[in-house]
């Protein structure tokens, strides 16, 4: 029998994040990832039966971290926005996945996290509206049309791809320009709608 060793399925998944950040999950090849972890083609699916097995061991503890973080319970302040949680927990999973997270908003397309931006802008959306109604219907005050929510967290989802495009490693930069845009977008938004 033989056995599966850990520090060759990392190097499976180092290469493989490689391929995917470079050209997609469409474009990659799995000869590719083989050949750079220094395995044979043939070995690299005793680890993996397919790309797309590849491809979701990767990214679905990244998707779940990223959804949990959506839904974890904030304490509110005035403006309902408590940017220093939201940017730290931004930061944590940028930290922690970044090429993982620039792979799913860029290079998904062809799995199932093809549509993860549609999916985090709803998903932002939906949290966006749930925990504002309370407030509105408590002031005796209304959204003209929700549909401004989907607009705001599209914008949200779109900046942060664009700071991970244009600030890579710099942890320094990205939380900064993320603090500015979450506070363009969020402060006294209850107050603007």
């Amino acid at each position: 029998m033989q056995y599966l060793k850990d520090d060759v399925k990392e190097a499976i998944v180092r290469s493989a994040l490689m391929e995917f950040k470079s050209k997609s999950y469409l474009e990659a090849s799995m000869r590719t990832i083989a050949k750079n972890a220094g395995i044979t083609a043939g070995n690299i699916y005793r680890y993996f039966q397919s790309k797309d097995d590849l491809f979701n061991y990767i990214m679905d503890p990244v998707w779940k971290d990223v959804t949990r973080i959506i839904f974890d319970n904030y304490e509110y302040t005035e403006d309902f926005f408590p940017i220093t949680e939201i940017i730290n927990s931004i930061m944590y999973i940028y930290k922690r996945f970044n090429a993982e997270l620039f792979i799913l908003l860029n290079n998904s397309k062809g799995s199932k996290y093809e549509n993860v931006k549609e999916r985090l802008v709803s998903l932002i959306s939906k949290r966006l509206e749930d925990e504002m109604a309370p407030f509105f219907k408590a002031d005796n005050r209304e959204v003209k049309d929700t549909f401004i929510f989907n607009i705001i967290s599209n914008a949200v989802v779109e900046s942060i791809y664009l700071i991970m495009k244009e600030c890579g490693d710099d942890y320094v930069r990205v939380e900064a320009l993320t603090k500015q845009m979450i506070t363009a977008f969020a402060k006294d938004l209850y107050h603007r709608l």
